[in-house]
């Protein structure tokens, strides 16, 4: 796509809605901010447009960059993690299960909708994946974004309550420019290995998991760029945003309402599993929990657990282990789905 002036202006909202909100240090401020602004942007007539065949690369960029969060731990280390990583399917398929019955019976979501607004995995995944399948991406991207707005909103009470001065997570800087081409090739390696095997979300899994596995093992520690990092969240925001193209902002009332409910709904079951969690394991903070199963921004909530002096890999190896039993599950939940699909 060439430059034209709908596309200097959805970079220019998205840029500065991302800004503003960094200002206001807001944590997935540059994705949020980005996505938020763009997407009211579209609702108002507005023409919104990115760079369409870049988008798997600012997925793959941020893929690697939540792989950079995992450190060197030792095997009695992760062997230590059972005793509540065994929980985490046990959260996804009480918040699944509760979520997708709530969303298709209460607003009546077809199945293919109601499961991706369900699954408690990260917003780009589920929405970009779910619209590979033909789900409801303005149902989808709205679900997900009340969830992430709500999150976010959380993460930043949690950070204040334990006394993180300063939320901001990505600052502007040119530090570490040498290490472009080592990330984007190292997310290169990892997204096209997974996509030999057809894995979904390919472009974002790949590179965190390859990543992941180098710094686990000691291998190397990317640094990252942080320009590139905001670079690739501003054009994944935008493109998330043109699915509002043509919607208007009172036909999204039922949308906005479900993804309410959802919220509420996965805060029940994420409570639930946090109050147990706590009693079992009563020598692990409930913060750390909580960032834990938090379905929200890797990255950002590893940041936040580093901030908060909690074990880092602890969080990230949750998280990690959650996005991975999601999206090793869909086909399997595409099939039932599917079903369904041809009994309605």
């Amino acid at each position: 796509m060439f430059l034209n002036k709908h596309l200097l202006f959805s970079w220019a909202v998205g840029v500065g809605g991302g800004g503003l909100l960094f200002l206001q240090e807001i944590p997935l401020a540059w994705l949020l901010g980005s996505m938020l602004a763009t997407s009211l942007a579209a609702m108002m007539g507005l023409q919104i447009t990115t760079f369409v065949r870049l988008t798997p690369w600012a997925r793959c960029v941020l893929g690697a960059m939540v792989g950079t969060g995992f450190e060197a731990v030792t095997v009695q280390e992760f062997v230590g993690y059972g005793s509540t990583i065994i929980f985490v399917p046990v959260f996804l398929v009480l918040a699944t299960s509760i979520n997708y019955h709530l969303l298709k019976r209460l607003f009546s979501l077809d199945p293919r909708t109601a499961l991706f607004s369900a699954l408690p995995g990260g917003m780009v995944e589920m929405v970009t994946s779910g619209r590979d399948v033909g789900a409801d991406v303005k149902m989808l991207t709205t679900v997900h974004l009340i969830r992430v707005v709500t999150i976010v909103a959380g993460a930043s009470a949690i950070g204040t309550l334990v006394g993180v001065e300063d939320l901001r997570m990505q600052t502007p800087t040119i530090d570490n420019y040498e290490y472009v081409l080592l990330h984007l090739a190292l997310g290169y390696v990892g997204w096209k290995v997974l996509a030999v095997f057809r894995v979904p979300s390919a472009p974002l899994i790949g590179p965190m998991f390859f990543v992941a596995a180098l710094q686990g093992f000691d291998i190397l520690h990317l640094k990252l760029f942080t320009p590139l990092l905001i670079l690739a969240q501003v054009m994944i925001g935008i493109d998330i945003a043109r699915a509002f193209c043509g919607v208007s902002i009172g036909s999204m009332r039922t949308a906005v309402l479900a993804g309410l409910t959802s919220v509420m709904a996965m805060a029940l079951v994420l409570g639930g599993c946090a109050l147990f969690l706590t009693a079992l394991a009563n020598d692990l903070p409930w913060v750390q929990i909580i960032l834990s199963f938090l379905p929200g921004g890797q990255t950002e909530l590893a940041l936040l657990a580093f901030a908060m002096k909690l074990d880092l890999p602890f969080v990230v190896t949750h998280q990690i282990f959650r996005i991975a039993l999601i999206m090793f599950a869909l086909p399997l939940l595409m099939i039932w789905v599917n079903r369904l699909m041809k009994k309605e």
